[in-house]
């Protein structure tokens, strides 16, 4: 199991790798939020997968939304609420 640094560790290694597709392009959003949310729902994640999936899944969230809602509002509620 992953500690608290381990996990914050990867998920900002994840979202610090080259862009590739246009979701990437939100990398620097979430990562912010995420700061600004002390990370703290990294406590809910276990492996580098589940950060990965994690990740994966709110970029999705933000392309599917991102004309309905300001990109901050997105990521604020998928931390907040998954």
């Amino acid at each position: 199991m992953l500690n608290f640094k381990e996990k914050q560790k990867i998920f900002i290694s994840i979202l610090e790798q080259n862009e590739f597709s246009y979701a990437d392009g939100y990398n620097a959003f979430i990562s912010i939020s995420a700061e600004n949310h002390q990370y703290i729902f990294l406590k809910q994640l276990s492996s580098e997968k589940d950060i990965e999936y994690w990740i994966v899944k709110l970029k999705s969230r933000i392309v599917l939304k991102e004309d309905l809602a300001p990109i901050d509002d997105i990521i604020d509620d998928y931390i907040s609420c998954g």
